[in-house]
C-alpha cells in the first residue's frame, strides 16, 4: 500500500480555510453517525411492521419514486449470484430477494432519513451543497481528510484563505454536476471536491514532490518505506485510475464526479494564473508557465559564447572553429615557419565532471572555463575549473 504523506512545497501564509473545512467535515461525520445509530435502532422495529408488505408498497409507504426503487433492486440485483449460491431454491430466493430489497429501502429513507436532504440524489440544492461534506465509513472520510490535508495546504496557501472555501464549494457543485449527468445514482462525499483541488495543484506545483510511505505487512511484519515521488507522475496515475473506472461503468465510486472535479480545478487554476489573480514565487514555476516556455529559446550560459565550442564531449577532440564573416579589408601577412612536433608529447591532464543530465564527461584541462556539448543532453556545459 503506498500512502501520501506530504508535499514539498514551502508555505507562507497558514492555510485556516483548509482546517475549517477539515474541522467541517469531521463535525459533520459525527453528527451523522449519531443520527444512524439513534435511527438503527429503531430499524428492527420497522421492518417488523413491513414483513407483510411488499418492496412495491413499502416503497411507496416511504415516499421513494419509480427511479429510486428501480436503483434500489439494481443494486440487489448485483449480488444476485453470491445469493443464490447461500439460498439455492428459487422460490426461498424470491422471498430472500424480496426482503433485502425492503432493507435497503428501510435503511436508504427511514435510517438515513434525516441525512437524506443532504445526499446528492438529483439537481436539488441541499443536495449539491451537502454531500461534500457527508462521507460512507470512517475509511472514506480519512482517506478523504488525507488528500485534502496534503493538497488542500498547499493550494489555500497559494490562492488565501477569502478564495479558497467559495473555489471548494464550486468544485463540489460542478462535480456533482458532472456525476448527475454522465453516471447518476445518489451520492455522498468530498471526493469529487478534493480532486478539483488536485487538479489546482498540478497546474501550481507540478514542479514538487510527494513524499510517501510504502506499507507491506509479510507475515505479521509490517514493512514500512519511505520514498519520494514526483506530484506530476503521481496525480497523472491517479487520474488514469479514474478514467479507467470510468470506462468500466463507475460502479459504486463515482469517478465522473472525481474526473469532473479535476477538471473544474485545473481549469480554475489556469483561468486565476491568466488573469493574475495568483501570482507565483520566483523559486516556484506553474504548468502555465512550462508550457509558455516551449516557445522560447533554450536559456544561455553565463558567461557563454555560443559561437564556440572548443571541445566535444562524444568525440574527446577538438573542434575546428567556426567560420566567422570577416570585414574584406586587405592585412599583409607573413607566413610563420610552423615548429616541428614534439615527438614525447606529455600526458594530458583531464578534468572529469558530471553534467547536470546524469552524463558522466572528461576534458582536457586546457579547456577550463570553457563550454562543450554534452553528448547525451546536446547542451552547452561550462568546463569546470580543476581543483
Amino acid at each position: 500500500m503506498i500512502i501520501p504523506w506530504r508535499v514539498d512545497v514551502p508555505q507562507e501564509h497558514w492555510p485556516v480555510s483548509n482546517w475549517l473545512i477539515i474541522i467541517g467535515i469531521i463535525t459533520a461525520f459525527v453528527f451523522q453517525m449519531v443520527s444512524i445509530v439513534e435511527q438503527e435502532a429503531k430499524l428492527t422495529e420497522k421492518m417488523s411492521e413491513f414483513e407483510n408488505h411488499s418492496a412495491e408498497d413499502v416503497a411507496k409507504e416511504m415516499g421513494l419514486n419509480e427511479r429510486q426503487l428501480k436503483e434500489i433492486k439494481q443494486s440487489v440485483d448485483q449480488t444476485y449470484d453470491k445469493v443464490e449460491n447461500i439460498v439455492p431454491q428459487p422460490d426461498l430466493f424470491e422471498n430472500y430477494k424480496d426482503r433485502i430489497v425492503k432493507e435497503q429501502i428501510l435503511w436508504n429513507y427511514f435510517v438515513l432519513a434525516k441525512i437524506r436532504p443532504f445526499i446528492l440524489d438529483g439537481c436539488k440544492i441541499k443536495g449539491l451543497l451537502g454531500h461534500i461534506w457527508l462521507h460512507r465509513d470512517i475509511i472514506h472520510l480519512l482517506g478523504n481528510l488525507l488528500f485534502l490535508w496534503i493538497f488542500g495546504n498547499a493550494v489555500c496557501a497559494k490562492i488565501g484563505n477569502l478564495a479558497y472555501v467559495p473555489v471548494y464549494i464550486m468544485l463540489g457543485i460542478f462535480s456533482a454536476v458532472m456525476h448527475l449527468i454522465f453516471q447518476g445514482g445518489s451520492v455522498i462525499g468530498a471526493s469529487g471536491a478534493i480532486m478539483g483541488v488536485v487538479g489546482m495543484y498540478l497546474v501550481f506545483f507540478f514542479e514538487n514532490d510527494i513524499t510517501c510511505y510504502f506499507v507491506w505487512i509479510l507475515f505479521i511484519h509490517p514493512i514500512v518505506r519511505q520514498f519520494t515521488l514526483s506530484s506530476f507522475w503521481m496525480i497523472l496515475f491517479w487520474l488514469a485510475f479514474d478514467i479507467f473506472g470510468a470506462v468500466r461503468g463507475g460502479g459504486t465510486v463515482a469517478y465522473f464526479a472525481h474526473l469532473g472535479g479535476f477538471a473544474t480545478g485545473f481549469a480554475v487554476a489556469l483561468f486565476l494564473l491568466k488573469m493574475k489573480w495568483v501570482e507565483m514565487e520566483r523559486y516556484e514555476k506553474s504548468l502555465l508557465q512550462k508550457w509558455a516556455e516551449r516557445k522560447l529559446p533554450p536559456p544561455e550560459l553565463y558567461g557563454a559564447n555560443p559561437a564556440m565550442f572548443p571541445y566535444d564531449l562524444e568525440t574527446q577532440k577538438p573542434q575546428p572553429p567556426q567560420k566567422v564573416p570577416m570585414l574584406n579589408l586587405e592585412r599583409k601577412t607573413t607566413d610563420v615557419e610552423k615548429p616541428p612536433p614534439q615527438l614525447d608529447q606529455p600526458k594530458e591532464d583531464l578534468i572529469r565532471f558530471v553534467c547536470p543530465c546524469g552524463k558522466k564527461v572528461k576534458a582536457p584541462a586546457k579547456y577550463a572555463g570553457k563550454l562543450a556539448r554534452c553528448p547525451r543532453c546536446k547542451k552547452r556545459v561550462k568546463i569546470p575549473d580543476k581543483t
